[in-house]
């Protein structure tokens, strides 16, 4: 198997070492090619104009023609270029004037040629390429197999052009006889780095080994450590359950036991009531007690509610109510609480009717408390509205006041047991900040959600949203 990888591996660098190598001597045949058609351009320019000097010299000119074109007939007969290259000269129709073993008699026209520029961007036809006074590219006709790169001058006595041929074929098979040594150079040192990545790959392959060898043993290690830790980390597990279940049960105990004393003081404190008139300092200092054994019956009772919802494992119940006639009902009970505070309540209700199936007692002690919360922080004179809202995905319980807002900062604190916000009750009502920790988790019972927007300043609108597909008939 680990002869097989190497193996591998050392074949994928050679296959990729072979492309790159092929791919860098396209790029270099590529690059000497467009040097040599560079040269070849430049030699076939030099060539024209050191013709056309030749020609002023022995004064041919446009008033002898004749004379001009014998002398560019013999110049081609007798002048040889490199890479099989040639001269000729046609007029402005296309018409072969002069060429090697071109006869007098001959009619050869270029018309139908094809001109494309050295850069390959243009391919121009004969008339556009007779009007360029200079052009150098790729030359084809029907008569020729292979491309030509030419330079066409035009003689600015007689108009005609002078065309100086290379073949551009012979070109290319020289550029590719010089780029093949790298070529086969590249091969020799694919190879070669083949084999030293075989030699590496085995030696590390082998480093490894001893590694992971030796890891194994370390891990196996940690493992039996791991196992020793699971169990003491479950005997743990086992006495914090035990520690839960007695705080569960001392909370409980110490909740019921404080009852009995508080029914106690609050009893003396009626009895003293009727015994007789106080005078103004008693009447005080009996209606702060009254509302302190107010305050802690509230705090025993929320933490036995506490203590009984993260306790219960028991499956809800459900019946059909009418929200509607649920909301009515409990604006009655809570009017005598608001007008203590010479507080309005509003019911308001679209519908005339709206049945539900859901956890009846569960969404009861949500909205005593939702209520008493909008009541309890609402200044004295202002109103709490209560509304029903249904929409296609979910029919929404909203408690709205008009009282000081919650900071934006201490909206996480608002679900979280004990939690204390700087938003305190408006008239000294006792709080215990277990209200709407108790409220989320009763929510969560019968699957809705509770929403809270509030502007400070402004007032608070906390919404219980119920999903039409767990609620409604």
């Amino acid at each position: 198997m680990k002869k097989r990888f190497q193996l591998l591996v050392s074949l994928s660098v050679l296959s990729l070492l072979l492309i790159g190598f092929f791919s860098y001597s396209i790029w270099v045949k590529k690059i000497v090619y467009n040097n040599l058609k560079e040269q070849a351009l430049q030699d076939n320019l030099t060539i024209g104009e050191s013709i056309f000097g030749m020609l002023e010299k022995t004064g041919a000119n446009n008033s002898d023609t004749d004379l001009f074109i014998r002398m560019i007939q013999e110049t081609s007969d007798v002048m040889k270029l490199p890479n099989k290259g040639y001269i000729c000269m046609v007029d402005s129709t296309g018409n072969l004037l002069a060429a090697p073993g071109l006869k007098g008699d001959e009619k050869i026209n270029l018309t139908n040629s094809s001109f494309t520029t050295s850069d390959e961007s243009r391919k121009l036809s004969f008339d556009d390429f007779y009007e360029l006074d200079l052009f150098n590219g790729y030359y084809k006709s029907k008569r020729l197999n292979n491309l030509d790169i030419i330079v066409g001058m035009k003689h600015k006595f007689t108009g005609y052009k002078l065309l100086i041929h290379q073949n551009a074929q012979i070109i290319k098979q020289k550029a590719k006889s010089k780029s093949m040594p790298l070529f086969w150079v590249g091969i020799g040192f694919a190879l070669i780095l083949s084999a030293l990545a075989y030699y590496i790959i085995n030696k590390q392959v082998k480093t490894y080994q001893l590694k992971i060898y030796d890891q194994n043993l370390a891990l196996t290690q940690i493992n039996i450590e791991i196992k020793e830790k699971n169990k003491v980390l479950r005997k743990k597990n086992e006495q914090l359950e035990e520690l839960a279940d007695e705080k569960d049960g001392l909370l409980s105990i110490m909740a019921h036991d404080l009852k009995n004393p508080l029914g106690g003081m609050e009893s003396v404190v009626s009895l003293v009531e009727n015994a007789g008139k106080l005078n103004k300092k008693q009447e005080e200092y009996f209606s702060l007690l009254e509302q302190q054994v107010k305050s802690a019956r509230n705090l025993i009772h929320d933490v036995l509610e506490m203590n009984k919802l993260e306790n219960d494992t028991a499956d809800l119940k459900k019946d059909a109510i009418d929200l509607v006639d649920f909301l009515v009902s409990k604006k009655k009970s809570f009017e005598p609480i608001a007008s203590k505070k010479d507080i309005e309540l509003n019911c308001i209700c679209k519908e005339d009717s709206l049945w539900i199936t859901t956890g009846v007692n569960e969404l009861n002690r949500i909205v005593d408390n939702l209520l008493s919360n909008s009541i309890k922080y609402s200044p004295i004179g202002k109103t709490v509205n209560i509304q029903l809202e249904k929409n296609t995905n979910a029919i929404a319980l909203h408690f709205i006041d008009k009282g000081k807002g919650i900071p934006e900062k201490e909206m996480p604190k608002l679900f979280r047991k004990f939690s204390k916000l700087s938003t305190r009750p408006t008239n000294e009502e006792s709080s215990t900040g277990l209200g709407l920790y108790i409220v989320k988790v009763l929510a969560g019972r019968i699957d809705a959600n509770i929403d809270v927007k509030s502007e400070v300043g402004i007032g608070s609108c906390f919404s219980l949203i119920i999903p039409t597909s767990t609620g409604s008939i």
